[in-house]
């Protein structure tokens, strides 16, 4: 059964100008992270604001307690830690980026 559903769109240009701000990258993203390009971290980004867009405990939500990879074909996928890892271990949590030269988007779904 699906118990969250979460979507976010992210204008690269404007995400850009938070990556300049002093800190931002390393408040939100984990260093594996950090060496992507815009495009990238703006994608990754949205990952995370729709993720705590689907959670039903949105306090159990911190930046820092998870990371985007890839799985081997590519495919995105989160990797949770701490107390959001707890929250997350008997749950299916569903993951998809897509970006063009202006925007990146990602959808989150949560499955109990």
């Amino acid at each position: 059964m699906i118990v969250g559903l979460g979507v976010d769109l992210v204008d690269i240009s404007r995400f850009s100008k938070f990556l300049e701000v002093p800190n931002f990258k390393q408040r939100i993203f984990p260093l594996n992270e950090r060496t992507l390009s815009p495009l990238h971290l703006a994608g990754r980004f949205a990952a995370r604001e729709a993720l705590f867009k689907a959670l039903d405990d949105q306090t159990v939500f911190k930046y820092k307690d998870l990371e985007v990879v890839n799985e081997v074909n590519g495919k995105p996928k989160f990797k949770f830690f701490n107390e959001l890892a707890r929250y997350c271990e008997d749950k299916i949590v569903y993951l998809s980026i897509s970006h063009t030269s202006e925007y990146a988007m990602a959808v989150v779904a949560i499955e109990s």
